[in-house]
């Protein structure tokens, strides 16, 4: 998925950016409550205009998006009536800040120390070569402590573009240095994936994690090559 793929997407919207959601996720009102985001930082890779960012900013401290499509960004801010300042490439309105730049080229001199990941659509649009990238890039700019909320979906019979089916025992191997606790499964029959492409069914799965220790170079890369075989 390059930057075009997405640049595109944006341009046509409609069925093409059918994931943004116009309210807010409700695992993140259960499981990223106000006690647990309280003056945090959060950040939210590829994030187009997700309100979820909003509702963010009234309790932790600072809030950051990463997207690459600036189209996206910019309404983010008229959308929800904010005004903003620009500076390089960051958008900055009060506590929030959205880099409009590839996820790849974010660093932790850019956006400092991170308490919270919020994933609910990032994982998933990414094909697996990306993937292990950007699990690479969150491994980076994290640290043990990391709250991580992950959110996939998975269905049958699997697709070739996005959002890609990920089960709970390919997150598990994503993740060998995080405490995994499963705590959403529920099967949507209803979905409008499921009628779209005649799935035979859909389960949006919900993880809440926390990262226990920084894995070395050498382990990344053992890793990956578990998973490729």
């Amino acid at each position: 998925m390059e930057t075009q793929f997405w640049t595109k997407s944006w341009e046509l919207e409609g069925a093409y950016t059918s994931f943004h959601r116009r309210d807010i996720h409700p695992y993140v009102l259960k499981y990223l409550t106000p006690r647990r985001i309280t003056e945090k930082t959060i950040l939210v890779p590829l994030c187009g205009k997700s309100v979820d960012m909003l509702y963010f900013s009234q309790f932790a401290d600072r809030v950051i998006g990463v997207e690459v499509v600036e189209k996206a960004v910019l309404q983010f801010f008229q959308e929800n009536n904010l005004t903003f300042q620009k500076a390089g490439n960051a958008y900055i309105s009060r506590n929030i800040t959205i880099y409009c730049c590839d996820l790849f080229s974010l660093t932790t001199q850019e956006i400092g120390h991170v308490d919270v990941v919020y994933d609910r659509a990032s994982l998933v649009a990414l094909p697996y070569p990306m993937r292990l990238l950007y699990l690479d890039k969150i491994e980076e700019l994290t640290q043990p402590g990391t709250l991580y909320f992950l959110n996939t979906l998975e269905y049958a019979p699997s697709m070739a573009t996005a959002p890609f089916s990920i089960a709970p025992n390919e997150v598990r191997s994503y993740y060998p240095n995080y405490a995994i606790q499963h705590v959403e499964s529920p099967l949507l029959p209803n979905h409008g994936m499921v009628r779209k492409f005649n799935l035979r069914f859909l389960i949006e799965h919900g993880f809440v994690m926390e990262k226990q220790y920084n894995a070395t170079e050498e382990e990344i890369m053992a890793h990956n090559e578990a998973i490729f075989v």
